[in-house]
């Protein structure tokens, strides 16, 4: 069942990837809403599919904080590949707003890798990733 998923899944991302706009997840989410909710999950089909962008984000800071897909990228309804700033701005609203008043129209991924966002500035000690706990 779960190959039948997989093998399904991925041949809609190549499939559907040049169907989708630059902005929208590539399967469509009247297909992501058919499987079982358990598949539903970002996780599931990224682990699989995308290992890096999964392994990325699982090792970061953002995944140690209970920072899930949906917080940046929106879910079925609102998706957005590239979130849009304000979503950053609920939680990192002092860093946008200096980071806009140095260089309008800047992003965070301007100078930080996406899914690898390291901490820098004043005052910051170093926190525990899932690497520190021995998952790789």
């Amino acid at each position: 069942m779960k190959a039948k998923t997989l093998v399904l899944l991925s041949g809609l991302i190549f499939a559907g990837a040049s169907l989708a706009s630059a902005d929208q997840h590539p399967v469509p989410p009247n297909v992501i809403q058919n499987l079982p909710p358990q598949q539903q999950q970002c996780r599931v089909c990224h682990k699989q599919v995308t290992p890096k962008v999964y392994n990325e984000w699982a090792h970061s800071k953002h995944a140690i904080a209970n920072v899930r897909c949906f917080q940046c990228h929106g879910t079925l309804e609102d998706f957005h590949k590239t979130p849009p700033l304000e979503k950053c701005v609920a939680c990192h609203y002092h860093q946008v707003e200096t980071m806009q008043k140095k260089k309008p129209g800047m992003v965070c991924w301007d100078c930080h890798q996406e899914h690898i966002f390291e901490f820098h500035g004043s005052g910051v000690k170093k926190i525990k990733t899932a690497k520190d706990f021995g998952v790789k």
